[in-house]
């Protein structure tokens, strides 16, 4: 057995409570030594063991945290010590026994995650609202799109005369999947919009995208397929990648698997698995990335590499319906690593913000207040 010095417990417990007071160089230095994470772990369980009621649920914390710190899977997080400090604790905020349950609130209750729903823009103009109760559409298109209330849409790959578009739009909270005609797959994400045709009758394959989009391409040799945002000209033949064009002055594309060709701002740039384009209003910057960082979305989880937390904060907004301020503006330049489930409850993803980042917040109704500790 581990003998631990009351020095040891001291700054254990520092971490976990008072981790503003410490300096990076100091938490890096306490748990480069294995027998400080273990400390940690001892305590996280201690905690846990104090809610048996929940015996499952405190099975597959420890398994957690015996895989974070002995296994492969803590690879991504150990390059920060926050996120270290994270992965350790972060089965505990799964089931809420850090620091005693997570707040419960009428208020964070009635703060729900995002769901399966869109508006569908017909090309005669007739509006379709599809959610989780909606699977039959109008009669004029059956036949020619399939809806499910969870595989999505699904156009016919039957070739039509004329060129016909549709509109899906995503409103807040919204996230919506469609397959189009040629087989090309499509996950939209919360507050988007995607205009495509019915059926490609021409030599060339394109959708327009404001928002946000992960794509699965159907190879086709003789027609390449092309995503066109407000400032992009994305070309591809068969590929897997997510554009994020939420502000036209900041777009991302992010490429996951083959190529893609992308003309902007009057040059052309070609992207490889792991690359990231990042375009602003004056400059083209390609960056290597980890491409699960900006497609988790599509998975039902959020991941956040090094992120500042200005950008966590509007993907929050437009998934949970609310409007998050600051108190002091330099808190959205502080920096984010780690993840959490795309269907969390929000108290449990502002306690891991509130942790990670030393922030405290409040709620009021659908406003949420950050400020520092």
């Amino acid at each position: 057995m581990i003998e631990y010095t009351p020095e040891d417990y001291e700054f254990a417990l520092r971490i976990l409570h008072h981790r503003e007071d410490l300096t990076e160089e100091e938490v890096s230095r306490w748990m480069d030594e294995p027998e400080h994470l273990e400390l940690l772990r001892e305590m996280a369980f201690v905690r846990m063991s104090q809610y048996e009621e929940n015996r499952e649920e405190i099975i597959l914390g420890k398994r957690r945290l015996n895989r974070a710190l002995h296994g492969t899977r803590r690879l991504w997080v150990m390059g920060s010590v926050a996120a270290s400090i994270l992965i350790i604790l972060g089965g505990l905020f799964q089931i809420g026994m850090i620091g005693g349950r997570l707040r419960g609130s009428t208020e964070v209750a009635a703060i729900t995650p995002g769901s399966n729903k869109a508006q569908l823009i017909l090309s005669d103009g007739a509006i379709v609202d599809l959610h989780a109760a909606v699977r039959q559409l109008p009669l004029s298109v059956i036949g020619i799109i399939r809806n499910d209330s969870l595989e999505g849409l699904k156009y016919s790959g039957a070739v039509g005369m004329k060129e016909e578009y549709n509109v899906l739009q995503t409103p807040v909270g919204g996230f919506y999947h469609l397959e189009l005609s040629d087989g090309t797959r499509v996950w939209l994400n919360a507050c988007s919009e995607l205009r495509y045709p019915v059926s490609f009758v021409r030599k060339e394959r394109r959708v327009e995208l404001k928002g946000e989009a992960y794509f699965q391409v159907s190879r086709d040799s003789l027609r390449p397929f092309y995503v066109q945002t407000s400032r992009q000209n994305i070309r591809v033949l068969g590929t897997s990648f997510n554009v994020r064009s939420y502000s036209a002055n900041q777009e991302y594309t992010t490429l996951e698997s083959g190529r893609v060709s992308i003309h902007c701002l009057g040059q052309d740039c070609l992207l490889r698995p792991g690359e990231q384009l990042r375009l602003s209003d004056t400059s083209v910057v390609i960056v290597p990335v980890r491409s699960e960082s900006y497609i988790g979305w599509k998975n039902q989880c959020w991941v956040y590499d090094n992120c500042v937390l200005k950008e966590v904060f509007k993907d929050l907004e437009r998934w949970y319906n609310v409007q998050i301020e600051l108190e002091d503006e330099s808190i959205g330049l502080r920096h984010f690593t780690g993840n959490f489930r795309r269907y969390d409850n929000i108290d449990t993803v502002l306690e891991m913000i509130g942790l990670v980042a030393h922030v405290k917040y409040e709620v009021k109704g659908r406003e949420i207040v950050f400020s520092w500790k």
